[in-house]
């Protein structure tokens, strides 16, 4: 008898374990602003089985649109983007804010310096339009999906400029500069990813992190190129625009 009861009790135990628990410090009001507290996952579903866009630093300002989903997720948009966050990790804006923090308005003016480039702000812009849009080989519109040289000739050309659709072809294009220089918009390249030597492209938005067309599995989406897969296949990197 003692043994059923312990393995009811422990039975009970296990599924009130399983069931989630609303998180008494999930912070997210729909329609009002919030900050991240700090480098936050921003997803592209509510939870930690979905894939990372970005990661967000801390204040930064996101905008909350809807939640919680699953007891602790918030739809935000950020940047022009849409996605997912954990509440436990912003905050509510102050009633009324309409202004960043002024860390946040430090990191906003490093990220977005004046000294950079307007043109290659564009283009860097103009490539986060694209994220979400599916990977396609040799393909360069959004009707049929892009591959990651289709894809920066696409964005290229919608700000003026025409660059052909070859990795050594974009590579000879504009003027070489160092990892440690780069700005928006500028093209960074690797090597050894789908096969060896010079192999991919995508284009450089700030804060270590670029926009690529990656594989089937991933389509156009935002990667850091100081990942470790990135940073051990480093190749160069070409700037077009003054």
């Amino acid at each position: 008898m003692k043994l059923k009861l312990f393995s009811c009790a422990l039975l009970i135990a296990l599924v009130l374990s399983a069931v989630p628990a609303v998180s008494s410090k999930a912070a997210g009001v729909p329609g009002q602003y919030a900050y991240t507290t700090t480098w936050l996952n921003f997803r592209t579903g509510p939870s930690i089985n979905y894939s990372i866009m970005r990661v967000l630093p801390p204040q930064a300002r996101v905008y909350v649109i809807s939640g919680p989903y699953n007891y602790e997720w918030y739809r935000v948009s950020y940047d022009g983007l849409t996605g997912y966050v954990h509440g436990y990790y912003i905050q509510p804006a102050a009633s009324g804010t309409t202004e960043l923090s002024s860390q946040s308005t430090s990191y906003t003016n490093t990220t977005y310096s004046n000294t950079y480039s307007s043109r290659g702000l564009a283009i860097a812009n103009t490539a986060k339009r694209y994220v979400g849009y599916r990977y396609a080989y040799y393909g360069n519109t959004p009707a049929e999906g892009f591959s990651c040289v289709g894809f920066t000739q696409w964005v290229y050309r919608l700000n003026g400029i025409w660059i052909p659709e070859s990795l050594w072809g974009q590579y000879s294009m504009g003027w070489s500069v160092s990892k440690s220089e780069l700005q928006p918009g500028d093209l960074v390249f690797f090597q050894n990813t789908w096969w060896r030597g010079l192999s991919h492209v995508g284009i450089y938005v700030g804060d270590g992190w670029m926009i690529d067309a990656g594989s089937p599995e991933t389509g156009v989406h935002w990667s850091n190129i100081n990942w470790d897969y990135f940073a051990t296949r480093w190749f160069g990197a070409r700037r077009l625009v003054n």
